[in-house]
């Protein structure tokens, strides 16, 4: 497919607006019309006169589109576009383009033919690999469902942190274990935020607060460390 290419300021033109109002509408509409069939055509800005008839025109239109310097007269053998090449794809700019995207069209099909002779073998190898494999449990947690944080001193530490042990001030390199610490940080935030009481964790010797912020149960333990309030 071709299209024939019109100016948006086409209609503002010197040349268009030479021809008079009273046939102007329609010698436009006729040059639109040649121009859309030496487009498909491909005859670079070359019509026929037996063309020209099929499409409307008359002696006034024709005479009025050669007058503005839109066409040259050619006399029974037609009309042409003047200075087509320099708005419109020649013939051989259209071949050209259609021959590449013809090579490129045949170096895909051949790509798409190698893929699915190997996907064959592929296939056959990663199926058995992956079958035999996922039957078993996995060695190593998933990183994208990381647990919820532990009760112990490491899980609480690693919740009330965004970052890992390695980089305790965050890093720009892509880091796994940032990723589930900053997972497990988010999650604990919502549930001290949706917790209507105190959960107590299991308190481990020597523990220490380590937000620094002691919560209480109603005998005064930390639910967090070892401490102890005085309860009146």
């Amino acid at each position: 497919m071709t299209w024939f290419k019109v100016d948006d300021g086409f209609y503002t033109s010197k040349k268009v607006l030479s021809i008079p109002r009273t046939c102007r509408l329609a010698a436009v509409g006729l040059w639109t019309l040649a121009g859309n069939w030496s487009g498909r055509e491909l005859t670079d800005g070359r019509v026929p006169s037996f063309v020209l008839a099929e499409l409307g025109a008359t002696p006034r239109l024709r005479r009025a589109l050669v007058e503005a310097r839109l066409w040259l007269d050619h006399g029974s053998d037609g009309i042409e576009f003047h200075s087509w090449a320099d708005y419109q794809p020649t013939r051989a700019e259209v071949e050209a383009d259609r021959a590449k995207a013809a090579e490129r069209q045949r170096s895909w099909r051949a790509r798409q033919k190698g893929e699915t002779r190997d996907e064959g073998v592929s296939n056959g190898v990663t199926d058995g690999v992956t079958n035999g494999v996922s039957s078993r449990t996995p060695t190593r947690p998933d990183p994208t469902r990381p647990d919820l944080p532990s009760a112990n001193a490491e899980g609480t530490r690693e919740a009330l942190s965004p970052f890992c042990s390695k980089h305790p001030t965050g890093t720009e390199d892509p880091c796994r274990a940032c990723g589930t610490a900053r997972t497990a940080y988010e999650l604990a935030q919502k549930a001290d935020q949706s917790k209507s009481a105190p959960v107590p964790f299991t308190v481990l010797p020597g523990t220490i607060c380590l937000d620094g912020m002691h919560t209480l149960l109603a005998d005064g333990t930390c639910t967090r460390c070892e401490y102890r309030a005085e309860v009146a």
